[in-house]
Formats: structure tokens, C-alpha cells, sequence
């Protein structure tokens, strides 16, 4: 619970920074991302498996072109045929982050996040959890 009330001193103190007016707004960028793979093991049951969020924010501050400050509400899904609990789980939350990116193929993200983790096979298990986080991501064209 200290961590909650840590996060939220966190938002509510950067969001004293920020300009209140609602033209200081510098975009809703959001995103998804999702991967369905049916592992096909040589001795065991194989299990198709669904993961992926979806992640909807606010730009508040842009540094440059690429660097942007975004709060953030995201929702993360698993869910196999398995029926491994901690393979289906829905997990909404709420984030601030620092993102920047670059058109030729890299963008990074640092921020923190608190989650709700529900598994939905176990209707008595539920987590809630701080995160701090750091990211990454790239591509590239060997041809080019």
C-alpha cells in the first residue's frame, strides 16, 4: 500500500509541473501489442497461447521531436489453452513514462506503472504491483 500511495505522490507531483490548459496537450498516442504461438513440445501437451496490452495516453511534454513525457492507462491479457493459471491473467493499470524514439529504428521508455493482476482460473488470487521499468526497442533493413 506504500508503494500506491508512493506512485501516486509521484503522478500527482508531475502533474503539478504540467501545464493545466488543455491546449498544452501534445498528443494520445497509443499502442498495442499482442503474439499468439502455439508451442508444439517433442514430450508434453502442446498449448496455444494469447499475450499482449493495449496502452492509451496523454503526450503532456515534448522535448525536441522525439522525446515526449505520457501518462498512461494500459490493459495486459494472457490466456492458453493449457490452463496454466499464470497464463490467464488480465491486468489493467495506470502509468507515467519518459518515451523517446527515433524514425530510423530505436525508441526507448523509462517510467513507472501500478498494476492490478487478476487470473481469471483462480478467482481467489489477485496482485497488486509498482513497477519501474525501463525499455527498448529497434529495427533496422540490412539493405538499406
Amino acid at each position: 500500500m506504500r508503494r500506491f500511495f508512493s506512485f501516486l505522490a509521484l503522478t500527482l507531483l508531475l502533474s503539478t509541473l504540467m501545464p493545466s490548459s488543455a491546449g498544452a496537450i501534445e498528443g494520445y498516442r497509443g499502442s498495442t501489442w499482442g503474439d499468439l504461438r502455439w508451442d508444439l513440445p517433442k514430450e508434453y501437451d502442446s498449448n496455444l497461447l494469447l499475450r499482449g496490452w493495449v496502452k492509451q495516453g496523454i503526450d503532456w511534454k515534448r522535448w525536441g521531436k522525439n522525446t515526449t513525457l505520457n501518462t498512461y492507462a494500459t490493459l495486459r491479457y494472457s490466456a492458453d489453452t493449457e490452463k496454466l493459471d499464470w497464463n490467464n491473467t488480465i491486468e489493467p493499470g495506470i502509468g507515467i513514462s519518459l518515451e523517446t524514439y527515433n524514425p530510423v529504428g530505436f525508441a526507448t521508455t523509462f517510467g513507472c506503472e501500478y498494476v492490478w493482476e487478476n487470473r481469471f482460473l483462480d478467482s481467489d488470487y489477485s496482485d497488486q504491483k509498482f513497477v519501474i521499468y525501463f525499455g527498448w526497442y529497434g529495427f533496422w533493413d540490412l539493405k538499406k
